[in-house]
């Protein structure tokens, strides 16, 4: 990625931490404000998440833009910490991390059986039910079948990357190393591929996300979405401290 374009994947990221703090912000204040009417506490929620899912689509689609010039940056983004590099899957979170987040707001080990789910008294967390356990469970199996595939894909990528026909060409290369005709294409193939996988990586982020609140009632969805904003910003001030530990920047 040239340096225009490192700078412009780093302000991207630097304005979707921004707009993690300032959405936090609004939920917080929602949930601090909400009234003794549940519809139009719902009806509040409703558009607020719905808000927040789009900020999610129009941050993926902004990325997907900056990818066409560079895809790779995204896979070892420079401008996010190592500590976020290390949690990184295709470019981003795996979807079924998700779930795990449930189940914890909820004081569930998350290894237990749907059956012997139990309740944590002091957790703010509202109860689920039944069905929306079942739900839920359904929902993560489907999901974790797809993010399978999507890491399979990516290995099978990387595998490609290493086998033929880069492996040949790199014998041929002259002790500079030079960029010829064939590594470029050869590297094009590669990096389209990388995108079509991001793309999907991000579809299933978003696709699962949307499932989830759909099964959350408003209330618990409120409150899904902002242990998930705090433990997202949490994970960028431990990274920063981390690195500084180590001696970064």
């Amino acid at each position: 990625m040239e340096s225009g374009d490192k700078t412009q994947g780093q302000c991207l990221y630097k304005e979707w931490m921004r707009l993690q703090e300032q959405e936090l912000s609004e939920l917080l204040h929602h949930s601090l404000n909400l009234n003794n009417s549940t519809d139009t506490n719902d009806a509040k929620i409703t558009e607020l998440l719905e808000k927040i899912i789009q900020n999610f689509q129009d941050y993926c689609d902004n990325r997907r833009r900056l990818a066409v010039r560079h895809v790779s940056a995204f896979f070892a983004a420079t401008w996010c910490t190592s500590l976020e590099n290390s949690m990184s899957w295709i470019a981003g979170c795996r979807p079924s991390s998700f779930f795990n987040l449930v189940y914890a707001l909820c004081g569930s080990n998350i290894d237990s059986r749907l059956s012997h789910f139990l309740q944590d008294g002091d957790s703010d967390f509202p109860k689920l039910s039944a069905p929306q356990l079942s739900a839920i469970d359904k929902l993560q199996r489907r999901t974790t079948i797809e993010e399978e595939m999507l890491t399979a894909q990516m290995a099978s990528l990387q595998q490609d990357m290493a086998d033929m026909p880069l492996a040949l060409i790199a014998r041929e290369l002259s002790p500079r190393h030079e960029l010829n005709l064939d590594v470029k294409n050869g590297l094009e193939k590669f990096e389209q591929a990388m995108r079509s996988t991001m793309d999907d990586a991000d579809k299933l982020r978003i696709n699962t996300a949307k499932e989830l609140l759909k099964i959350l009632k408003p209330v618990q969805a409120l409150e899904y979405i902002i242990a998930a904003k705090k433990l997202r910003l949490c994970i960028q001030s431990w990274g920063i401290e981390k690195d500084r530990e180590h001696g970064g920047d």
